[in-house]
């Protein structure tokens, strides 16, 4: 009878849920921080501003290398230029901006069903790394996700439901849910797979303007704010950087590798002219 009272369960919660979840058709970030406080960038050295057409907040990100941000695949706007904002709390002012060189979206991303959620910017240029700037260490399996672990959402979305996006970086602690009640509040209309996590609801969690952000514990990065369903409602749902860290691995070796590759062929040539 087990199976059948799950299923009954399943089909109640996602009634009741399932007219709220937010949805991506007009490709907007969907994701900020309710029920948290400001933070200092020096305390958050890793988190960056996704900034579309190189103006104003897009999407939040987290830098993993001095040339590369991670950030969700759904922030991506095709034919948009983006660029990238570090060293600073506040959403309009201070920092420095990057142009970015490359986009690589994960080859399996669906914005249908938001499963591989993830991207990686490549920077035209190096970070400067100082007390502003640094990169944020990923989590690997040195970080067991147990039921109501308290994790941070860190960026600068809105801070209500139906507010703006905020002008000082925000943090909010959330706590980790199981896959099994996480599934169960977004019913038959969403998929939570092996490659997501859920964290927080009941008055914390993330909300609309700061999807690709970093959810962290204690400064180390487990997840990529993706989707939700109302803001503080239920769960959150988060890329799960476990799964995909050997997919964000070889993607930063093979993308940092190839400028080397080109350089060495450039310089290669100019010593043959010489020789010659």
């Amino acid at each position: 009878m087990l199976p059948g009272r799950v299923l009954l369960l399943f089909v109640l919660i996602s009634c009741a849920y399932g007219h709220n979840i937010r949805k991506h058709e007009e490709k907007q970030p969907n994701v900020g921080i309710i029920g948290g406080h400001k933070i200092s960038i020096e305390s958050v050295p890793y988190i960056a501003s996704l900034r579309l057409n190189g103006t104003f907040h897009w999407c939040g990100g987290s830098i993993i290398h001095e040339r590369f941000i991670l950030t969700a695949a759904h922030c991506i706007v095709p034919n948009r230029e983006f660029k990238v904002l570090v060293g600073t709390d506040k959403v309009d002012e201070g920092g420095k901006l990057y142009d970015v060189e490359k986009i690589i979206i994960h080859e399996q991303y669906s914005n249908v069903t938001e499963d591989y959620d993830i991207c990686i910017l490549k920077l035209n240029e190096s970070l400067t790394f100082g007390p502003k700037v640094a990169k944020v260490a990923l989590t690997g399996n040195i970080v067991k996700l147990k039921k109501g672990l308290q994790l941070n959402a860190t960026g600068w979305g809105y801070t209500q439901p139906e507010g703006k996006i905020s002008e000082d970086l925000q943090q909010t602690s959330v706590p980790v849910v199981p896959w099994l009640s996480c599934q169960l509040s977004y019913g038959i209309q969403r998929r939570i797979t092996r490659r997501m996590m859920c964290a927080g609801g009941k008055g914390r969690d993330s909300c609309s303007g700061d999807s690709g952000g970093p959810l962290t514990w204690n400064d180390v990065q487990v997840g990529i704010t993706s989707f939700g369903a109302g803001c503080g409602v239920v769960p959150g749902v988060y890329t799960k950087i476990s799964v995909m860290q050997q997919w964000i691995k070889d993607t930063v070796e093979n993308n940092h590798k190839e400028k080397k590759i080109k350089k060495d062929k450039k310089n290669k040539k100019r010593l043959l002219k010489i020789a010659h």
